[in-house]
């Protein structure tokens, strides 16, 4: 049978695999299945388990005709009977439990006042540590007052009146506690192997709102207090007590709120305090910043103690790849542990031998893999949701690239072919560029550009200075060098393909990129009329306004642009930024922004738009209600399918 080319609409019919759950039998493993509903333009997900030999049973069967049920963030109960999960379907995010041996119905468990967040059983099976989200205090007005510094977080809508604390849930009794109190967030909770601490994250810092660092705090179940375990130097996150209750391990750096700097993974002394830095000899990062538009992993990032507490299992971005690794507690990080050339999203143990892993790669969104450690290629797949939707269609394979940058740094990238190569007949290439722009372009299927590729568009997507996945040092070459020597990255790459590869039409060249990329979108249409035409999305435009109007921007705009201060270094921030230079952009441009997005708000694209209009150069401002930073890979599925038409439609426009 002869496949078809991928249709806009293919977006619909994808399925995500995440956050595996591995039952205490190591028998079989629970995960979550997340799918799109257009009718209802939204997403829902339900349970599943799948036994070693690749059968599925769907576990949770919540539809609802009306709204968007999600069943999320499956846990095994200690003795394997039971499994619990986060559900919407009552209104609001409660944790839910069903038993394994029998067909009775799933039932809620809490019934707090607002969301449930995560939560984790303890060790002997009698209690829940769950993070809810508060809801604000009941208000008559409609008027928003505020006196907090870090009011807003981009896809978070009640930020500024809600809190996070930790809640204690009796399973026996039905009846839950507060354990933290005050105007501070506190979360993360994870029980020591005795059960009798709990460790979590938060701070009450004074300074907290000018940078905000957690520590690690501990719940005495003896004592009945909590009291300070870690004071934080930087971002903490995914606690883990050792199973000998020796040690708790975390992901993070000790520099602050600061991006520029790889996550490893540390280990505490319960006894001495000593902090070790167990992953620092890897130089690469311990997250997942590889950027695709077709994931919907609910899982969180861990870290996984073996048996004999002596060392830990961790996912890291390595050269367009995120893989599995071991750390001994000697600071000993192995090989990886899994194939090159695929994204872990998430990851369980089985053991010592044996991990679950969600594991995508150029043509998969990611499937549940059984994968022995010791041998690479010794795997299994266990679901291919997406299968027979793959098997209809003709896919373009990347093909990867290294490119030499003008100061001979080396950097990596790829092209994606046009599916269907016209002998004898030129054709147009799109230049992708990834925000961050300490974020990664890798081994993940990415919809937008396989449909670019069915339509006739080589793409290039590259990796420059700045990315993640190359070393602190390649990551640290863009801090204070915004469209500095990444513009010449991005050029030398589009330089490159252009004399490989003859096929492309140097005439009929575009450009596009998200957040940090629609910058970089920016910066390159004031400096060169190459591109025929360009779209910007959610892009940043003037880096002294964004200061104020961002939910991150009155740190991280000082901290990229190499200490810059808002009130002394005017100069300095406009020399970097593209509305300076807006008067010399030719190039026809789509503007595309989501009216919620609070890391690159709305004014940024507005500035644009008028300004380019004002200019006389032909621009197009289409403008997303209620979408957030995110709206390429979380967006509502008819916003997404929208933004799609229109960025492909822009440039087809422009084609000759």
């Amino acid at each position: 049978m002869s496949k078809r080319l991928l249709e806009a609409e293919d977006l619909a019919r994808l399925q995500f695999v995440g956050d595996p759950q591995v039952s205490p039998q190591k028998d079989r493993v629970a995960y979550v299945l997340t799918k799109m509903d257009f009718e209802k333009d939204g997403y829902s997900s339900s349970i599943y388990i799948s036994e070693f030999d690749g059968s599925q049973v769907r576990f949770t069967n919540h539809d609802d005709e009306k709204r968007l049920i999600k069943d999320f963030s499956p846990n095994w109960s200690p003795d394997g009977k039971f499994i619990t999960f986060i559900s919407n379907l009552t209104g609001c995010n409660q944790v839910w439990i069903r038993p394994i041996s029998d067909d009775h119905e799933a039932t809620p468990l809490t019934n707090l006042k607002g969301n449930v967040v995560e939560y984790k059983w303890s060790p002997d099976g009698t209690k829940l540590a769950l993070t809810v989200q508060e809801p604000p205090e009941e208000n008559d007005s409609d008027v928003i007052v505020v006196t907090r510094l870090r009011y807003k977080l981009d896809g978070v809508s009640d930020f500024l009146n809600t809190r996070k604390h930790i809640y204690l849930f009796n399973l026996e009794t039905k009846e839950s506690s507060k354990l933290t109190e005050g105007e501070f967030d506190f979360y993360g909770p994870s029980f020591s192997p005795d059960g009798q601490t709990l460790y979590y994250l938060g701070t009450t810092d004074e300074f907290q709102e000018i940078e905000y660092i957690p520590s690690i705090w501990q719940y005495d179940f003896t004592k009945m207090e909590s009291s300070l375990f870690h004071q934080g130097k930087g971002p903490i996150t995914a606690l883990s007590p050792s199973p000998d209750g020796k040690w708790v391990a975390f992901i993070g750096h000790d520099h602050g709120e600061c991006y520029s700097k790889n996550v490893d993974v540390w280990a505490i002394s319960t006894a001495s305090k000593e902090v070790v830095n167990l992953g620092h000899t890897l130089n690469r990062t311990v997250d997942n910043p590889v950027r695709v538009d077709a994931s919907y992993d609910t899982g969180a990032q861990k870290v996984i103690w073996d048996q004999g507490s002596s060392s830990l299992y961790f996912t890291a971005t390595d050269q367009g790849s995120i893989q599995l690794y071991r750390a001994t507690l000697e600071g000993e990080v192995s090989e990886p542990l899994s194939g090159s050339k695929h994204t872990i999203t998430s990851f369980t143990m089985i053991d010592d031998e044996k991990a679950i892993l969600v594991q995508a790669h150029s043509h998969s969104t990611g499937d549940l893999v059984l994968q022995n450690i010791n041998e690479k290629k010794d795997k299994k797949n266990l679901t291919d949701w997406n299968d027979t939707l793959f098997s209809e269609i003709s896919l373009s394979t990347p093909e990867h690239i290294i490119f030499t940058g003008e100061d001979g740094l080396e950097f990596e990238g790829w092209i994606l072919h046009p599916t269907l190569r016209k002998e004898g007949e030129k054709q147009p290439l799109v230049l992708q560029i990834h925000g961050g722009p300490h974020s990664a372009y890798g081994y993940g299927f990415q919809h937008e550009w396989q449909l670019m590729a069915a339509r006739g568009y080589a793409v290039l997507y590259t990796n420059p200075r700045g990315s993640q996945g190359y070393g602190e040092d390649f990551m640290k070459r863009v801090v204070g060098d915004w469209g500095g020597e990444d513009y010449k990255d991005q050029m030398t790459a589009v330089d490159y393909v252009l004399k490989k590869y003859d096929y492309i039409d140097r005439n009929e060249l575009f450009v596009t990129g998200i957040s940090y990329g629609g910058y970089m979108t920016n910066i390159i249409t004031t400096r060169t009329d190459r591109f025929k035409a360009a779209a910007t999305q959610n892009s940043v435009t003037n880096l002294y306004s964004m200061y104020g109007t961002s939910d991150i921007g009155f740190y991280f705009n000082g901290a990229q642009l190499g200490g810059a201060d808002m009130w002394e270094d005017e100069e300095i921030i406009m020399k970097y930024s593209p509305i300076r230079y807006v008067r010399n952009v030719k190039t026809p441009t789509l503007i595309l922004h989501s009216e919620n997005d609070y890391r690159c708000p709305m004014e940024q694209g507005e500035q644009w738009y008028i300004a380019l209009r004002r200019l006389g150069v032909k621009t197009k401002f289409v403008r997303f209600p209620s979408e957030s930073h995110g709206i390429s890979s979380k967006g509502k599925p008819k916003h997404r399918l929208e933004r799609l038409n229109h960025l492909i439609g822009w440039f087809e426009e422009h084609r000759e």
